[in-house]
């Protein structure tokens, strides 16, 4: 597979760019050699693209695949040490030596470094020559031409449309539910269309439909579209099914603007019914929707896909509906799984049920995984052993089992339409263990700190990140885990089925080496670049194992137990994750790792960040939040590169900071020093800002301090702050917060403030336009100012109110108030007096309701939620049971067109439940668990 060694490549030839522009190409024969360097790696990153497009079908080419390893190898050897070049004249710039003689010394010291770089770029030239040599002898372009014109296999899809219904498992459920939809008695066109990963069964229920409801129509049409999309065979396929024979014949030689107005005479005045299974592009859509009419004769049209965008473009009007396919339960699944090897489905066995539990957990409710393994298995006996090997080789023996290599086609399907780079991405979750919840934010950062992420026009590289991130689950290559209000998905999960796909890929492109217990030699290549380490070693076996082979590894991801890391001779590391290292408590000769750029220490023991942090230049990512005891480096301010410093409360942070000059993220840090203050508003890159005052020290001059940190919060919001959270306890920023009506930040899209002395809601919120997202605690509301926020924030999403006293009149949300809200959080010490008018919040779909009244009576409660047409859920927490505002709000939710869910609780029951499930995700409200009182992730 070309997509690792493409991006590799790709990033590389960038950075030779840059260096052609470097003091160390003053030397001619250094610039000669930089720019064969470029013209050869240039023509070899051509045929890797064609390569990459065509994996399916050179696959099988062992020359191609050689040829692909070394260029692959050779690539990240040259950019490593492109990269330390790079390190050196960074460190030599930053030495900033006056004098004569000193300026001198060092212009020799660029010159014999010039000659060093010569030295070690012509070494690189006669391996790439080499490569190039291998290219022209075997011929491996004109490989490449002959293996795309080759045909391709039987699609393994086939089996599912003469599959027989009896030995079908759940189908009946999804299969009424669709007949339902298309039988519903309407004239006009509609459009049904079945969206899942690949292996659902998708294509499975579309022909049950059809066989169910087939008979209704007067012309009915299967066709496949498959990733090697044809317009004219698309067309000729429909008509073939419809059209009499003879007449059929004549259109032989036309082309698609001919056949679309002949298909659409015949379905002029029929009743149809035509099915498009795998529609893998919205273009192959459009030529349907154009070639199928809409005649008014309860015609329906059926699309089967993959890509969750794809399946929305078919279904583009509100008669139309989008099933979204869903894997079989346990029960279905045991079901199907037994069916297939014994005699009945309650055959199997008790010494085979726990690996029998195992294998099913493995296919995750996937129909072909399930037939597929259990067709491997019935031809095996019943001994728990053979069923063993069977279970831990699953991911392997894809790709040697005949009766398992339908399943690998289908999946690697998938794989295979994915663009270069999102293979890549995709490949880099083999990194984490099966079952691993991972957070979406901190992927994306990874992603940038290994380079696989490319700048997009007009979008920065996190932005083009987290849009590769949305096209995996787009493509239903990945499982979304936790949604918020405005639609980000928060956090991912991998199918183990995928995630044995993409580690047997990943073995192949040694792009990640997982070292496991037991079976460290047999996993680990030639060289580690990417390094998974899930084993509990000590650090002499784990050194004595792979210390030949550290001098190489880009990224390490540590998931286990260990107390010290010792990072000496990790050259080339550019990413190191020990967020979920138990018991971690030392870093060593962190100094040493000059391109380091991703640094997680989050959740860990760690005690103490060491000084020589600082001399890690490259960092970009530093997370140590939760490491409750650490002790931070005063160095720490001096990183020029760091772009994000993920703190926590209790850590106290350099007081000169002025010196981090690319930092646009900081979280969330608690500071009593005005010279810290000083230093903040003088970070104008930073976009993202959480914090908490503490009252300063009695040496402190209290006025200055509060003078200072006004005047930098007001300077970051003139500059790119868009994120601010604020929690202060004693007041210091009152000022800022109540006594202004200036519009102090106008790019802020999120503001949080935790400051209970705030008397009501400042005024100078009305005048943020741009905010999506608002949490406010205050003393008091006002109808004013809910009718400030309702009508002049047009972008607000989500709006929490926690109001401390009791209220003097009712909160009416008036007419076309929050026209865009999608959550709101509203908390109240006291009575609710909480109404909607009619128009009010159209947009709103759940509304969170926490209140502690002051007696068990409720006069005021909750009106009007009838008129909220959207809502979905009503979440209610009080400490006490309420009987009457209880029984109007059941009645409201009751009443309501849309049936909402209701959920009622007590905050006692709430804790309770949060206490027994530390790993709970929020998915209605968007939120993860606390991670402060979630324990570490155990996934060995």
């Amino acid at each position: 597979m070309a997509a690792p060694t493409i991006g590799v490549l790709s990033s590389l030839l960038s950075k030779l760019a840059t260096m052609a522009d470097q003091k160390y190409a003053k030397v001619k024969s250094v610039r000669r050699e930089i720019t064969f360097l470029t013209d050869e790696l240039s023509s070899m990153n051509a045929l890797l693209a064609k390569l990459s497009d065509m994996e399916e079908e050179v696959a099988d080419d062992a020359q191609l695949r050689e040829w692909r390893n070394k260029v692959r190898e050779l690539a990240y050897d040259i950019e490593d040490r492109v990269d330390a070049f790079f390190a050196a004249a960074a460190a030599d710039d930053d030495d900033q030596h006056p004098g004569l003689i000193r300026r001198a010394a060092r212009k020799i010291r660029n010159l014999r470094a010039s000659y060093q770089v010569a030295d070690q770029i012509h070494e690189l030239k006669a391996r790439v020559m080499e490569v190039s040599d291998r290219r022209l002898r075997y011929r491996l372009d004109d490989c490449v031409a002959a293996a795309s014109a080759a045909s391709l296999a039987i699609d393994p899809r086939l089996p599912a449309l003469f599959s027989e219904s009896k030995g079908l498992v759940g189908i009946e459920g999804p299969r009424n539910n669709l007949v339902s939809w298309l039988m519903d008695g309407e004239f006009e066109l509609k459009v049904i269309s079945i969206v899942g990963f690949g292996g659902l069964g998708k294509t499975t229920l579309a022909k049950e439909v059809n066989q169910r409801v087939g008979s209704q129509f007067q012309l009915k049409a299967f066709v496949s579209v498959s990733r090697s999309f044809n317009p004219k065979k698309l067309i000729r396929d429909v008509l073939s099914q419809i059209m009499d024979p003879k007449k059929y014949g004549t259109t032989s030689g036309m082309d698609v603007e001919q056949l679309i107005p002949i298909l659409r005479k015949q379905l002029a005045d029929k009743r149809y019914l035509v099915i498009i299974d795998d529609i893998w592009k919205i273009q192959a859509w459009d030529l349907v929707k154009s070639a199928l009419p809409d005649n008014n004769c309860q015609s329906r049209i059926i699309t089967t896909t993959r890509i969750i965008t794809v399946a929305e473009s078919c279904c583009s009007t509100i008669k139309d509906r989008i099933y979204h396919i869903e894997p079989l339960n346990e029960v279905e699944s045991r079901k199907l799984f037994f069916k297939r090897i014994f005699p009945t489905e309650y055959g199997c066995p008790p010494h085979l049920e726990e690996v029998s539990n195992q294998i099913l957990k493995k296919c995750g409710g996937l129909p072909l995984a399930i037939l597929s393994i259990a067709s491997s298995l019935a031809n095996k006996p019943n001994i728990k052993e053979q069923w063993e090997i069977v279970k831990k080789s699953i991911g392997f023996a894809l790709e040697g089992t005949p009766t398992l290599e339908g399943m690998n086609k289908i999946l690697l399907f998938s794989y295979y339409d994915l663009p270069s780079h999102l293979k890549t991405c995709l490949l880099y979750l083999s990194i984490f263990p099966e079952d691993y919840v991972i957070e979406s934010d901190k992927l994306v950062w990874r992603w940038i700190a290994e380079g696989l992420i490319v700048r997009e026009m007009g979008k920065n590289l996190e932005q083009a990140g987290q849009i590769c991130f949305n096209e995996l689950i787009n493509r239903s290559m990945i499982e979304p885990v936790g949604v918020r209000y405005d639609g980000k998905v928060l956090a991912c999960q991998v199918h183990d089925m995928v995630l044995d796909m993409i580690i047997s890929l990943s073995a192949q492109e040694n792009f990640v080496t997982i070292l496991l217990q037991g079976y460290e030699e047999e996993v680990m290549g030639e060289k580690i670049r990417r390094l998974s380490l899930r084993c509990n070693l000590p650090d002499a076996e784990v050194v004595q194992v792979t210390s030949k082979k550290f001098a190489h590894v880009r990224s390490m991801s540590l998931f286990g137990y260990k107390e010290t890391l010792d990072l000496y001779g990790f050259q080339a590391l550019r990413m190191l994750d020990l967020g979920q290292t138990v018991l971690f408590k030392q870093v060593k000769n962190i100094g040493k790792c000059y391109q380091l750029k991703h640094l997680d220490l989050s959740f860990t023991d760690i005690v103490e960040l060491p000084e020589e942090i600082g001399t890690v230049q490259s960092l970009e990512t530093l997370d140590i939040r939760y490491c409750k005891r650490l002790r931070m480096a005063s160095t720490v301010g001096g990183l020029r590169k760091l772009v994000r410093l993920l703190v926590d409360y209790t850590v106290v942070l350099p007081d000169d900071i002025a010196g981090l000059v690319s930092l646009q993220v900081l979280s969330c840090a608690s500071y009593n020093s005005i010279k810290f203050m000083q230093g903040l508003g003088q970070l104008a890159e930073l976009r993202s800002l959480a914090f908490k005052c503490w009252n300063p020290d009695w040496d402190c001059d209290a006025v200055m301090y509060k003078k200072v940190s006004v005047a930098s919060l007001r300077d970051l919001g003139k500059h790119k702050l868009q994120h601010l959270d604020i929690s202060d306890d004693d007041a210091i920023l009152d000022t800022l917060m109540c006594s202004s009506s200036d519009c102090l930040f106008p790019h802020l899209q999120k503001l949080v403030l935790s400051n209970h002395n705030i008397q009501r809601i400042p005024t100078w919120i009305g005048s943020l336009v741009n905010l999506s997202h608002l949490e406010i605690v205050v003393k008091t509301t006002r109808q004013n100012d809910l009718f400030t926020l309702g009508m002049n924030l047009p972008c607000l999403l989500y709006l929490k109110i926690c109001r401390l006293y009791a209220p003097v009149e009712r909160l009416i949300v008036q007419n076309q108030g929050f026209r865009c809200l999608k959550e709101l959080y509203f908390q109240c010490w006291c009575p609710l007096g909480l109404a909607f008018a009619p128009g009010s919040m159209p947009w709103v779909q759940t509304i969170r309701l926490w209140f502690m009244p002051c007696y068990k009576s409720c006069d005021h409660g909750v009106v009007g939620i009838e008129h909220l047409t959207q809502i979905r859920l009503v979440d209610v927490e009080t400490n006490m049971q309420v009987k009457s505002f209880e029984a109007v709000i059941t009645a409201a939710v009751a009443n309501h067109p849309s049936g909402p869910e209701l959920v009622l609780r007590n905050s006692f029951e709430r804790a309770a439940a949060q206490k027994k499930n530390w790993t709970e995700v929020e998915t209605a409200s968007g939120t993860l668990a606390d991670p402060l009182q979630a324990p570490r992730q155990k996934h060995l």
